[in-house]
């Protein structure tokens, strides 16, 4: 069984606990990347977020072992997922 990975505290403020790699007791790098993530997200590009949306679908449609009634539903989550406006805590649409 693999070690678990460093489970962070929801706490953005730098002051928050660091995180501690389980396996060797050291402390573990991190950073606030959410403003880097946002200037990478709003510089996307629209074909290339099409495209891999539908790629997504592809995969659902073709799924060897989900049956038509998951697949349609699967579908059906996916879509409802992308019609929502971006939440709080990521671009979930």
């Amino acid at each position: 069984m693999s070690p678990e990975p460093p489970v962070p505290s929801h706490d953005p403020s730098p002051d928050s606990v660091e995180l501690i790699d389980r396996e060797t007791g050291e402390p573990v790098p991190s950073a606030d990347m959410r403003e880097e993530f946002a200037r990478l997200s709003a510089s996307a590009d629209p074909e290339a977020e099409r495209a891999f949306i539908e790629s997504k679908l592809d995969m659902i449609r073709t799924h060897p072992i989900l049956s038509a009634a998951d697949r349609e539903a699967a579908i059906a989550e996916l879509r409802e997922k992308l019609r929502r406006p971006p939440g709080p805590t990521g671009p979930e649409r």
